[in-house]
């Protein structure tokens, strides 16, 4: 596949997670809910490097990337999660979701110059994401919009998020490229869990974690490792900047679960704005 399509796989793998995160960040608590996922990864992760006879060799010249990259493959979506708790998705999702903003500077300064098509087929998917997530319906959670304060600490969470984020794509890119896609996941899924149970420790705090949680955990875990190996095999030399925008699509995924699963309501802009982001990609894809 080119990087058009792994970066829509990845988009998938995303915004189903974070469609399981709305739900296990807000009853588990942010830190308690991505404990879980990391856990999740890390577990799925150590059981195939086992089998695959995979091992973790510290190379001094690549080591760095793969340090930051774990550190914050973590820490974005703790502070998406925690945004998601404070704020409709409609708001804080197209924030967290503006990371090509970051990531296509960085590349074009890098040398990486699109064709007119892909710079068509990108704005063409970052403006759908735009229309999907402002015209998407509100949280039904009337509680979490009544004290505005909320609304300015999840701006501010989202926007760490997105930063977050571009960072986790642009090193974790440097990582893969000098450790592979599966040995960069493994080592950001246990580093991330255990400085998570780490700062649990610190806190004297023990996880919210109940059994009953653990069978979405474990979707959510498996999907979120998957969204960033799609990512990673798309984001390879020239097309990482077509894989960001078109991982950024993951709102729209979310959305489009809200829609079937729990009947929330979407207008014809919020359907124009899904047709233009996958008419963005195919542009993207066929470029």
């Amino acid at each position: 596949m080119n990087a058009a399509l792994w970066g829509l796989a990845a988009a998938l793998a995303f915004g189903t997670a974070d469609f399981c995160g709305r739900f296990t960040g807000r009853a588990l608590g942010p830190a308690s809910a991505m404990l879980g996922l990391m856990l999740v990864g890390a577990v799925i992760l150590t059981l195939y490097g086992g089998a695959s006879g995979m091992s973790l060799d510290w190379d001094a010249e690549n080591g760095w990337a793969l340090v930051i990259a774990g550190l914050t493959a973590m820490l974005a979506p703790l502070a998406f999660y925690r945004s998601m708790t404070l704020a409709p998705l409609s708001l804080v999702m197209p924030i967290t979701a503006g990371y090509p903003a970051l990531i296509v500077p960085v590349n074009l300064v890098l040398g990486t110059v699109p064709s007119p098509l892909q710079w068509l087929g990108m704005a063409g998917t970052g403006l759908g994401a735009i229309i999907v997530a402002r015209t998407a319906a509100d949280d039904p959670d009337s509680a979490i919009s009544a004290d505005p304060a909320n609304r300015r600490r999840a701006i501010a969470f989202a926007a760490l998020a997105a930063a977050l984020f571009a960072v986790t794509l642009l090193v974790g890119q440097h990582a893969a490229a000098g450790y592979g896609e599966e040995r960069t996941l493994w080592f950001g899924r246990l580093a991330g869990a255990g400085l998570l149970l780490a700062a649990f420790a610190a806190r004297r705090r023990l996880p919210r974690l109940p059994l009953r949680w653990w069978p979405i955990l474990a979707v959510q875990g498996s999907l979120d490792a998957l969204a960033y190996f799609f990512f990673y095999l798309g984001a390879k030399g020239e097309d990482a900047p077509i894989a960001a925008v078109a991982s950024s699509a993951f709102m729209v995924v979310g959305v489009l679960l809200g829609w079937a699963i729990l009947k929330e309501r979407m207008g014809l802009a919020c359907w124009s704005g899904v047709a233009l982001v996958f008419a963005g990609i195919a542009i993207l894809s066929l470029g």
